[in-house]
C-alpha cells in the first residue's frame, strides 16, 4: 500500500508541473493518462488484497485487460508500475509485451483528437552539444482548426484558419560516461528507441534513452590493407534485423587510388555482441552523409562511382539480407551532383537541392526505388528575414505540414511552407551528424544479462518554452 500511495504522490506532482505549463488539450490528455495509471492502480491493489472478499474478487479485471491498457501507457509511466507488484514488473518486463508496446507506439507517433478540430503533432529529438552530453528535445505542436463563420463563406470554399502553438520541452542526459573520460559523442544511427554512440571517434555504445540503458560495443576491427589508399573516413549505420531479432551497426572505411573507389563494410551484431570485418565490398565513394538514413530497413548514403556516366547515386544497404543496390538521385542530380540532405519525411526518401540564385528544392521520393517518382514537395527560400539560411538538415514534417529543420548546424527551427515564415524552438551549439529523431521504448539495448543502468542521469532544463 505504502508503494501504492508513492506512486500516486509521484503522479500527482507530475501532472501538477506539467499541466501547468502546457495548453488546454495537452491537459486534457494528460488527465486521461493520469486517470487510466490510477484507475490500475486501484484495481491491482484489489486484485493483491488477501482479505478481500468474494464481492471485490469479482472486481477484478482479466490479466488479458489489464495487458491491454499498459500497453497503451508511456514508457516512464510502465517504468514506475515494474515496482506495482512481481506479476506486472514481469508482463513488462516480458520481451514479447516489450515488442507489442513497440509496434503500438510506433504506429501512433502522432496523435489526434476525435472531434477533427484539434490535432497534436510530437517529434522527440535527441542530439548531442559539444560537450559529452546528451539532450532531448520534445516538439509538440498544437494545431487548432477553426471552421469558417457562416455558411456562406463554407459554400464559397473560404479556407479555414489554422492556430498553432509549439510546446518544447528540453531534458538533459547528465554524465552518462561516468565511468570514463570522454571528450567528444556523436550519434551515428537511431532505431526503435536505441541511440548508437559514437565516443572520442573510436568507442561506440548503444543506449536507450527512455529506460537509462547502455550496452558498451567492442572496439571494431582496423580497415583491411589492400593495393588502395588506406581509408580515413569512416561512415555509420545502424538498423535492425527483422529475421533474425538481431540489431546491427555498419561502420564503412573508403579509400581510393587512380580513380577507383572502394568501401569496406564492417558490421557488428548485438546478439553475438560481436564484430564480422569487410564483410562486403563496395566499388563506390561515400560523399556526404556520416550517418546512414534508415529507411525500409536498409541504409543509404549518398556515393560517387568511379567510371561511370552518371558518377553520383545512393547506395542502399539491407540490414537484414546484407546485401546493395542502387537507387536514383532526383532529377539530372545523377550527373551534376547538387544535392545533398539525404533524409526521411513523411515515410518518403528525401534531399534538398540548393540551385544557384534561387529557392531551396525539397525533393520526395513518392515510390521508394523509382526515378520517375522523385517530386519537389515543397521549395524555402535562400534568405529569410535578412538571414542566408545556409547549410540545414530536414528533421520531420509534422501534422500541420510545417517541417522541423536543423539550420546552420546549430539551431532548430520550424518552418510554415504556406506563409514561408521559419520560427526558431531550440539554439545551441550543435551538430548535423549528432542529432536523430527517436522513439520512447522498452527495447533493451543489450543481448546479453548485465546492462549499465543510470536511474536518475536526466535533468529537467527548461520544462517548457512555447512560441505562439
Amino acid at each position: 500500500m505504502e508503494c501504492l500511495n508513492l506512486l500516486h504522490m509521484d503522479m500527482d506532482q507530475h501532472s501538477i508541473s506539467t499541466l501547468n505549463l502546457q495548453s488546454t488539450q495537452q491537459e486534457e490528455q494528460q488527465v486521461k493518462t493520469i486517470s487510466m495509471e490510477t484507475s490500475l492502480l486501484d484495481l491491482q491493489y484489489l486484485n493483491n488484497n488477501k482479505e478481500e472478499d468474494e464481492q471485490d474478487h469479482q472486481r477484478q479485471l482479466p490479466c488479458e485487460i489489464v495487458e491491454q491498457i499498459l500497453l497503451q501507457l508511456p514508457v516512464k509511466s510502465l517504468l514506475r508500475f515494474r515496482c506495482v507488484c512481481k506479476p506486472w514488473l514481469a508482463l513488462i518486463s516480458d520481451p514479447k509485451f516489450i515488442k507489442s508496446h513497440l509496434h503500438n507506439h510506433s504506429t501512433k507517433q502522432d496523435e489526434g483528437d476525435d472531434d477533427g478540430k484539434t490535432r497534436s503533432s510530437k517529434a522527440l529529438v535527441m542530439l548531442s552539444s559539444s560537450l559529452p552530453l546528451l539532450k532531448s528535445v520534445h516538439v509538440q505542436v498544437l494545431d487548432t482548426r477553426i471552421e469558417a463563420r457562416s455558411a456562406e463563406a463554407d459554400a464559397a470554399g473560404a479556407a479555414r484558419t489554422t492556430s498553432t502553438r509549439v510546446v518544447v520541452v528540453e531534458e538533459v542526459h547528465e554524465s552518462l560516461m561516468r565511468h570514463q573520460a570522454v571528450q567528444d559523442m556523436k550519434i551515428v544511427g537511431s532505431c526503435n528507441g536505441l541511440l548508437c554512440l559514437l565516443l572520442d571517434s573510436q568507442d561506440m555504445m548503444i543506449y536507450n534513452p527512455s529506460t537509462r540503458q547502455l550496452q558498451s560495443v567492442p572496439s571494431p576491427p582496423p580497415p583491411p590493407t589492400n593495393n588502395y589508399y588506406s581509408g580515413k573516413d569512416y561512415f555509420y549505420g545502424f538498423g535492425y534485423d527483422s529475421c533474425n531479432d538481431d540489431y546491427k551497426i555498419v561502420r564503412a572505411s573508403c579509400s581510393s587510388r587512380n580513380g577507383n573507389f572502394a568501401t569496406h563494410l564492417d558490421m557488428f551484431n548485438l546478439n553475438t555482441n560481436s564484430w564480422r570485418s569487410a564483410i562486403k565490398t563496395l566499388p563506390c565513394y561515400f560523399l556526404s552523409n556520416v550517418v546512414g538514413t534508415l529507411l525500409n530497413g536498409a541504409l543509404h548514403w549518398v556515393v560517387r562511382l568511379a567510371a561511370a556516366e552518371r558518377p553520383f547515386s545512393i547506395v542502399s544497404f539491407d540490414v537484414t539480407e546484407e546485401t546493395y543496390r542502387y537507387v536514383p538521385l532526383p532529377g539530372e542530380g545523377d550527373k551534376n551532383f547538387s544535392f545533398y540532405g539525404l533524409g526521411v519525411l513523411g515515410g518518403c526518401l528525401s534531399m534538398l537541392h540548393s540551385p544557384h540564385g534561387s529557392d531551396y528544392e525539397v525533393w520526395l521520393m513518392n515510390e521508394y526505388g523509382v526515378k520517375a517518382s522523385w517530386t519537389i514537395f515543397t521549395t524555402i527560400p535562400q534568405k529569410m528575414e535578412s538571414e542566408y539560411l545556409g547549410l540545414m538538415s530536414l528533421v520531420r514534417i509534422l501534422n500541420n505540414g510545417e517541417i522541423v529543420i536543423l539550420l546552420h548546424q546549430r539551431k532548430l527551427v520550424i518552418y510554415n511552407p504556406g506563409h514561408r515564415t521559419l520560427r526558431t524552438i531550440l539554439s545551441g551549439d550543435i551538430h548535423s551528424s549528432q542529432l536523430a529523431l527517436y522513439l520512447e521504448t522498452l527495447v533493451s539495448p543489450s543481448a546479453a544479462p548485465t546492462v549499465t543502468t543510470y536511474s536518475s542521469s536526466i535533468t529537467p532544463l527548461n520544462q517548457a518554452k512555447a512560441s505562439p
